[in-house]
């Protein structure tokens, strides 16, 4: 069957018996793993994941893009129902992070169990054709998202430049799919990154949020422009991308772009 890829929890939601909120939360199920992409801001992935008749019990390994409330909201809640996965992220995770005043980042982390924690630093493959790709350099700086974020560190508040920022390719036949959910550090440093290890694949899907939420629209068109030299075959933009950034893309790439909706699947053959 490939990777079949569920959409748990997103901003959006154009099905009914299940809700939407400022969250992501995906499901990658291959025959012989199953994969949770981030948790959303609460429960309702799990509530969303009944609903759509996914067992949270059977997933084997939890991978969380970085240490927002938004993406991690559910940990707690997964950790206790789900036994036995192991949880991927970057160690950096766990530094606490605020916007402006608001506190945003893991909740209750005293309460977290971390022997079950698999902390990552360089490309990863966690089973035939499925990679965590942890290291995203700043190529491009236009196309970064660091405003108004910032992490307690011994010396204070500091800028968040998003180190535990991670991204998931699917290598299938000849070509790569890359998942990212907010794309802090950018998705043009995303897709270059991940080329440093895929240099030569045609890029497939490439799916996710991608922070222009708040942005001006020139930052948008950086990246239409950016992706006339590596188009994917198809997009599919959510959570923290914003409506006017989707309508932008959609112009310029036509049916190849979708928005990605809580509830949507799709099918990546390998």
């Amino acid at each position: 069957m490939g990777v079949k890829v569920t959409t748990l929890v997103d901003n959006c939601v154009k099905s009914r018996g299940i809700l939407a909120e400022h969250g992501l939360s995906m499901l990658f199920e291959t025959q012989e793993t199953l994969f949770l992409f981030d948790t959303g801001a609460s429960n309702l992935f799990m509530d969303n994941a009944n609903a759509l008749n996914k067992n949270i019990k059977e997933i084997d390994y939890l991978i969380l893009s970085h240490g927002h409330s938004d993406h991690t909201g559910g940990l707690n809640t997964f950790l206790n129902t789900n036994t036995k996965a192991k949880v991927i992220c970057k160690a950096s995770i766990f530094t606490p992070k605020y916007r402006g005043t608001r506190e945003n980042g893991i909740c209750d982390i005293e309460g977290i169990d971390t022997s079950r924690f698999i902390f990552i630093d360089k490309l990863t493959e966690l089973t035939k054709g499925f990679f965590v790709v942890p290291d995203i350099d700043i190529i491009n700086n236009k196309d970064t998202h660091f405003s108004n974020f910032e992490l307690m560190t011994k010396e204070g508040r500091v800028p968040d430049k998003f180190e535990d920022e991670l991204a998931i390719v699917i290598e299938h036949e000849n070509k790569i799919s890359i998942f990212s959910a907010c794309s802090h550090r950018g998705i043009t440093n995303i897709i270059s990154s991940v080329r440093k290890d895929f240099p030569y694949q045609k890029l497939n899907y490439l799916v996710g949020g991608f922070h222009l939420v708040d942005s001006p629209i020139d930052d948008t068109l950086y990246i239409s422009d950016f992706l006339k030299n590596d188009t994917p075959d198809y997009i599919g933009v959510c959570h923290c991308t914003g409506v006017e950034s989707f309508s932008a893309l959609k112009n310029e790439f036509k049916e190849k772009v979708f928005y990605n909706y809580c509830g949507s699947e799709l099918i990546i053959h390998k």
